[in-house]
């Protein structure tokens, strides 16, 4: 007699790396993106939606309740959060949660109350009033304005995020102004549990136009798990467990980081399933939604998750790489194929996140993601940089010698 694999709803700009995990920790995902790449349809159910939120909503809710998770991109739309959630059961952080996490001085906040390394946040709001009412910025700001940056509230993978010098601010969005640092870009993974919160792990993230992005802060991709000194490290564990108290965080979530001799430097939270997922569960042979997922779930419908096990971790030190290959000029995917290796699975794939044939790719977006696994840092990236190159050399050309294995 067969049992059928727990269904799990997932929603969000890209889905198909929680897809993945998703199947690896023993669900059958139900995936609604704005890609609806050709490798999420082979492990997932997809519904096709568009970038409408309203739209989706109809599609998601005119499904079965399933319990359901989000990926990048949708905490900016906690109503929609709480929308979805009326319907499905949510495995994850809720709207109230995200009031908390979102709001920057509500962060800046929490951080000095727990003697926390902390940047200056200001808020755009109270900058425009002090313009108008002295004709200067604020001396704090106006001091080191060459050490802001401007970032949008409803942010998302670097978008959008400029040095901030005195020029006039956007107009018709919200944004606030955040302390810049100068230092290495990291993020770090947590599962919190009821009162704590364990770290997963550290990862370097590939940022701006030299690994691709199209933007100075643009997100390109990660690498890890990356090992920090012990100071680094408790510093981390307070912060995930303060953070996950404070807000009463569920799930998984990460943080993004500045690293300045040895001191990190909170940028942002995600309160979701992260880039920096799949990173970690390839290198440590870990399955994360198994670990968390699977027991929230057993609170909302029956199935064989109880008989789902995570694959055994791996005993030998393994670096992993991802990085996302964005298009230098608009094209139209064609077939890249001829890049995957014969032997590729879900486990391992070189590359994902593939356009179905036909796609129009405007410039500066993603078209799919390469990956690597190396001994070391600098042997990742050079794997990375030189797939990416063959990604974009096929589009191009239409090569099929190349492939990924250089």
């Amino acid at each position: 007699m067969t049992t059928s694999h727990p269904s799990l709803l997932i929603l969000g700009a890209s889905t198909r790396a929680a897809a993945a995990s998703a199947v690896r920790a023993g669900f059958d995902p139900v995936c609604a993106d704005r890609f609806g790449d050709e490798d999420l349809r082979r492990i997932a159910s997809v519904i096709a939606v568009d970038n409408d939120l309203r739209r989706t909503l109809e599609a998601v809710k005119a499904l079965p309740p399933t319990p359901w998770i989000y990926t990048g991109s949708l905490e900016n739309d906690p109503k929609f959060i709480a929308a979805v959630s009326e319907r499905h059961p949510l495995i994850g952080n809720s709207r109230e949660v995200l009031r908390k996490v979102r709001d920057p001085i509500w962060l800046e906040r929490t951080l000095r109350t727990h003697d926390l390394p902390a940047l200056r946040v200001r808020s755009v709001g109270r900058l425009d009033a002090l313009v108008r009412a002295t004709g200067n910025s604020d001396q704090d700001v106006q001091a080191t304005s060459e050490r802001w940056l401007l970032k949008p509230t409803r942010g998302g993978g670097g978008c959008r995020i400029a040095v901030w010098s005195g020029q006039p601010l956007p107009p018709n969005e919200r944004y606030y102004l955040q302390e810049h640092r100068h230092g290495t870009p990291m993020s770090a993974l947590f599962i919190a549990r009821p009162d704590s919160a364990e770290l997963i792990g550290v990862c370097e993230q590939l940022i701006g136009p030299t690994f691709g992005a199209p933007s100075e802060f643009g997100y390109s991709g990660s690498i890890g798990p990356i090992a920090v000194s012990d100071p680094t490290r408790k510093l981390l564990q307070r912060l995930g467990d303060a953070l996950t108290r404070e807000a009463q965080l569920r799930g998984l979530f990460g943080i993004d980081f500045i690293l300045t001799d040895d001191i990190p430097w909170l940028v942002e939270l995600n309160p979701r399933y992260t880039a920096s997922v799949e990173v970690l569960e390839r290198a440590t042979g870990r399955a994360l939604l198994s670990e968390y997922g699977l027991s929230a779930l057993s609170h909302f419908q029956k199935g064989d998750a109880k008989n789902a096990t995570a694959p055994e971790p791996k005993t030998f030190p393994s670096i992993v790489g991802k990085q996302i290959v964005y298009a230098t000029h608009d094209l139209t995917a064609r077939s890249i194929d001829a890049l995957i290796r014969p032997a590729d699975a879900l486990e391992l794939p070189l590359i994902a996140d593939i356009p179905v044939s036909g796609t129009v790719i405007a410039s500066g977006w993603p078209i799919c993601t390469v990956f690597a696994e190396t001994q070391s840092v600098a042997e990742c990236r050079r794997l990375l940089a030189a797939r990416q190159k063959a990604v974009l050399t096929t589009l191009r050309d239409g090569a099929t010698g190349h492939g990924l294995s250089t």
